[in-house]
């Protein structure tokens, strides 16, 4: 069978599985079973899944995803990350539209403390949009800014998925991470330019309206209020730069940061603590249930011969590489109209890793680009898992609402990768400080 039939047919089987909403991870596990039983001689095929599965998530790097994830879950659980939203709303004062920045710097100011953006996001959400509602904001210009600072989490560090991509694309993992910060804050400024435009554009998107005087002196006071969360950033990116422990230690002192963070405000209870490590062992469960399906089908996929042939056609492309590494992402973000960010990151990575290296790209500018793109799939249609989380706090909004609302940002997100693709330094200046 040609090679395509081969790529078709598994992930036409794929995307069936995913439309009858079977969950990510047993898609993955069943496609799999089928494949390797057509494949592989039968039934003995299946012999090969539990070494893999288990090899696939036998890592120390892989340590740093539940940590990132428990350090989230204690700041959300114990609200300490409400104050930062408090303080920016001070900060932002008197100006039109000033909703949509405090939500825009929450999303930025909360991603350096979570690598969870669908929280991020449902937290946002939750604590602005109905004030956005009750004032007459423009409800497709809230919830696509919503959305979008829910999604800087993936990658303004500490990022849970830079983590992960570094782990399976065999890349450093402190370079990644401290790679993402920049292209990170481009994107956020990029937004800010987007919101500004349309509102002196068109006022009506934001009305104006009375909103509380804040001095200076309150504005302060606020800064020193949310001071200690400080300690989580030195613990995590502190560590990292200045080479005190790995990025795994760094996201299991993080984790820790959190614990002291919440107990300094007097929020750590038994009840925080147990809903913060059920949360943690949810959300880590179901990666690394997905990793294990996912590696195991990229596997699967090398048997066939299918991605060694995809890669021969792919790199002998009569093109450039600049325009190479544009169809490419092309590609990828194509896949995010139909799966989410994990399972882009695991079904396309071990594909990409010889054409990164055979074409010479600088890994960490590749990878960070590649984060990027797949950030925009959580608020991609149709199944862009950010869009349901808001949809979840936000059940006001319909679908086609998050939907429309979603394209501009969208828009946004690929100039904001075309500014990367342009200029380098973006993605490697950093990193190279730290090396």
């Amino acid at each position: 069978m040609e090679w395509y039939f081969v790529l078709i047919i598994f992930f036409a089987m794929l995307l069936v599985f995913f439309a009858t909403g079977m969950p990510v991870a047993f898609a993955f596990a069943l496609l799999n079973i089928v494949g390797l039983a057509w494949w592989v001689d039968g039934t003995k095929g299946w012999l090969l899944l539990p070494a893999s599965a288990y090899r696939s998530v036998a890592s120390f790097n892989l340590i740093a995803v539940p940590m990132f994830f428990l350090m989230g879950e204690v700041l959300f659980q114990s609200r300490v990350i409400e104050l930062t939203i408090d303080v920016l709303d001070r900060w932002v004062g008197k100006i039109r539209a000033r909703l949509l920045f405090v939500a825009l710097g929450a999303g930025t100011a909360l991603a350096t403390l979570s690598g969870a953006g669908m929280a991020d996001t449902a937290l946002i959400g939750a604590t602005l949009h109905p004030e956005m509602e009750k004032r007459g904001y423009d409800r497709r210009l809230s919830l696509g800014t919503i959305m979008s600072a829910g999604l800087l989490a993936a990658i303004i560090p500490p990022s849970a998925l830079a983590v992960l991509l570094g782990s399976l694309a065999e890349v450093s993992i402190a370079a990644l991470l401290v790679g993402g910060l920049i292209p990170g804050l481009v994107m956020s400024t990029i937004y800010a330019i987007y919101i500004y435009t349309r509102v002196r554009l068109n006022p009506s998107l934001a009305p104006e309206y009375a909103a509380e005087g804040v001095t200076w002196k309150f504005r302060l006071i606020g800064l020193v209020q949310i001071s200690p969360l400080a300690v989580i950033v030195l613990m995590v990116m502190g560590f990292i730069i200045f080479g005190v422990t790995t990025p795994s230690e760094a996201a299991a002192t993080g984790a820790i940061g959190a614990f002291i963070v919440a107990a300094i405000y007097r929020r750590l209870s038994f009840s925080v603590t147990r809903r913060a490590l059920m949360g943690t062992l949810y959300i880590a469960g179901m990666v690394f249930l997905i990793i294990t399906g996912a590696t195991a089908l990229g596997q699967l996929l090398s048997l066939t011969g299918a991605t060694r042939e995809f890669l021969r056609v792919l790199t002998e492309l009569p093109v450039s590489d600049v325009v190479l590494l544009i169809i490419i992402q092309l590609a990828v973000m194509l896949l995010g109209f139909f799966i989410d960010q994990l399972s882009i990151m695991l079904v396309a990575i071990p594909i990409l890793i010889p054409i990164v290296n055979g074409l010479g790209f600088d890994p960490v500018w590749f990878w960070v680009i590649f984060l990027m793109n797949i950030s925009v799939a959580a608020i991609t249609p149709p199944f862009g898992l950010v869009l349901f989380a808001l949809k979840g706090v936000v059940p006001k909004a319909t679908m086609t609402d998050l939907y429309r609302a979603s394209l501009p940002f969208i828009a946004l997100d690929i100039v904001a990768i075309g500014f990367v693709i342009a200029f380098p330094g973006i993605a490697t200046w950093l990193p190279s400080k730290i090396a």
